[in-house]
């Protein structure tokens, strides 16, 4: 009876005390689930298994499967924070190239011939003869023998040159027009020099001017009169009819380009 007592007494001590776990054994399988789960979130790259010391403790498996977890959360972090990074490099790419400038430039004119429009100026060049006839001529009719001017614009001052002279407009007095020819290496008080615009273009329609200019009789000098410039300026060719088909070309006001023997005319761009 006494050693019924015995056994029966030890066997509930050893069911009561089975399952309670050593405390150095708990401690050292906490402290490697710890360690494992920090270094696996600061290297989120790393996916293998978590190695346990104790094969055989529950615990031990419990902790093995919330390191796994932790894991895949911070692999899936890091692929997000790639995914934006890549998105972000791809849009600053386009609107680079987006918003590369273009850019486009006219043709520079360079030499051209002056042909008449108007009268019977169509279609003739105009010409410059020697000083004896004093002035550019247009149509038909070509006394003096020379052919077609080159005429070109100075890019700087915009000049008007024919055949390398510079051409001024030479006045008179009562008249609101300037005849057209080389200008005086000293120049005279009835003269000043043409200009033209900039940036005119093959096939286009001749643009210069001279200033308007008042002239009087100079009595001391009777081959130059004194002019004076009224602030305006002179834009319309005329061609001054001094025969049936030859003209001399001018620059006028509009109203003095339909006057006096003038026809109004205007000169189209020829380049050569």
């Amino acid at each position: 009876m006494h050693c019924r007592v015995l056994v029966s007494l030890a066997f509930a001590l050893g069911v009561v005390a089975s399952p309670c776990i050593p405390p150095n054994s708990v401690t050292t399988d906490s402290s490697t689930s710890l360690e494992t789960t920090t270094s696996e979130t600061s290297a989120p790259s790393t996916t293998s298994s978590v190695p346990v010391t104790s094969s055989t403790s529950s615990d031990s498996t419990a902790s093995s499967t919330t390191v796994d977890s932790a894991t895949a959360s911070t692999t899936t972090l890091a692929t997000s924070t790639i995914v934006s990074i890549t998105s972000s490099a791809t849009s600053d790419v386009t609107t680079s190239s987006t918003i590369a400038p273009t850019s486009t430039s006219a043709p520079v004119l360079g030499t051209f011939n002056a042909i008449g429009r108007g009268g019977g100026t169509t279609g003739t060049p105009a010409r410059l003869p020697p000083p004896e006839y004093g002035s550019i001529t247009l149509g038909g009719y070509n006394p003096s023998g020379v052919s077609a001017g080159i005429f070109s614009i100075d890019a700087v001052t915009g000049a008007l040159f024919v055949d390398g002279s510079k051409i001024c407009g030479f006045y008179s007095p009562n008249l609101q027009s300037a005849s057209l020819y080389v200008c005086n290496t000293i120049p005279r008080t009835n003269e000043a020099p043409v200009t033209c615009d900039q940036g005119q273009l093959d096939g286009g329609v001749l643009a210069c001017s001279a200033p308007a200019m008042n002239c009087i009789e100079d009595f001391n000098d009777d081959n130059d009169p004194v002019c004076y410039p009224t602030g305006g300026v002179w834009t319309q060719f005329a061609g001054f009819q001094f025969l049936g088909n030859y003209f001399f070309l001018r620059l006028a006001s509009e109203a003095a380009a339909s006057t006096g023997g003038n026809i109004p005319i205007d000169l189209g761009i020829q380049a050569v």
